[in-house]
């Protein structure tokens, strides 16, 4: 599964100004009700279409199969140019087929979203944390469509763009933006159909890769009697994000079960690996994080174990978090799972300091 700074477009610039004289609510309340019908529309309907979807100066095109049936979601996100490599959902289970590498990779998502990436999804706390446009008519892909913009009141998450089909509430275009202004990553479809019915067949794995070797990555539940599970604690969090699941998983790479973590502000989410499958030194030597687009990827230590922190965030958000994350207890599988997660509490999180 979509900040500006004062180097805005002209555009931007008089959406902002017209803002200003209207009543903020009107404004947000307009802009989430857009986003809420989009979400439905991607969530609900089944489709399919193509895109591009360049990050980091580079473009890929890319194919979308999405179908809901009985309740039941599939699908399946393929690249159009020359890695081959899919992505299968079945339900909770996806497949990763990595043709370059001959290897299929299975994993469970308890509670999986879509694959489609940098689409925002709004839920009522975004309207402390950002600051929405007015809604403005266009035309997009010769079809009348709404534009909506998004900017963060803090520099602890990205910026974006929306442009949503006025008549099926599907999205055409997304960008993210950094604090610069510069777009990190942008989805453009360039066809977009809705379809009545797809076969079993758009969501098999292709041909060929029965003969890929086969890895999986599950979820190990604190209540299948596995044994003790590491609790994680925090002091603070930046503004807005709250834990969201503290899981047992297993990784390929990995002799043992690692610790994931996900944090999130109800748009921007960062996962946290605990335990994961790289050595100390490297984890020490670690000074900042790889930018691939609006991913950013951090390799450090905490409380003594190496851990990875990827996430469409930017880098001083990763850092905190990271930083503010201890060993709180071990705890057996039979205790209770709110005693066993303090983290996921209803309580808002503390005000962030400025990142290092």
């Amino acid at each position: 599964m979509i900040a500006l700074d004062v180097r805005r477009s002209a555009v931007i610039w008089l959406a902002t100004l017209t803002a200003a004289t209207l009543p903020f609510g009107a404004v947000a309340s307009e802009a989430q009700d857009w986003l809420e019908r989009m979400n439905k529309a991607l969530s609900e309907r089944s489709y399919d279409g193509t895109f591009f979807h360049t990050r980091g100066g580079r473009a890929e095109s890319m194919r979308i199969v999405h179908r809901v049936r009985a309740g039941e979601v599939c699908e399946r996100l393929l690249s159009l140019d020359g890695s081959g490599r899919e992505f299968v959902r079945r339900g909770n289970e996806v497949s990763y087929v990595l043709p370059d590498q001959e290897m299929v990779l299975t994993e469970e998502r308890p509670h999986s979203g879509g694959l489609l990436p940098t689409l925002p999804r709004i839920d009522k706390r975004q309207a402390d944390l950002y600051e929405f446009s007015p809604v403005k008519k266009v035309r997009l892909m010769g079809r009348d469509a709404r534009f909506i913009a998004m900017t963060p009141r803090d520099p602890f998450r990205y910026g974006y763009r929306v442009w949503i089909d006025a008549r099926s509430h599907m999205p055409l275009k997304t960008e993210l933006h950094d604090a610069k202004g510069e777009v990190l990553e942008r989805i453009a479809f360039a066809s977009l159909a809705l379809m009545s019915s797809i076969p079993d067949e758009a969501f098999r794995l292709p041909a060929g890769s029965e003969r890929f070797r086969r890895m999986h990555s599950r979820f190990i539940r604190a209540e299948s009697g596995t044994g003790i599970r590491q609790v994680w604690t925090t002091a603070r969090l930046p503004h807005g994000f709250r834990l969201t699941q503290q899981v047992e998983q297993t990784l390929p790479g990995t002799d043992r079960p690692v610790s994931h973590l996900v944090f999130s502000d109800g748009l921007a989410s960062v996962s946290v690996f605990i335990g994961a499958a790289v050595t100390r030194e490297a984890a020490q030597q670690q000074v900042g994080g790889p930018q691939q687009g609006a991913a950013t990827t951090l390799v450090t230590v905490i409380d003594g174990k190496p851990a990875v922190v990827v996430g469409e965030v930017p880098l001083r958000t990763a850092r905190m978090i990271a930083s503010q994350l201890k060993a709180a207890r071990s705890v057996a599988p039979d205790e209770p799972r709110r005693a066993a997660n303090p983290l996921n509490s209803s309580a808002p999180a503390a005000a962030a300091a400025p990142a290092p």
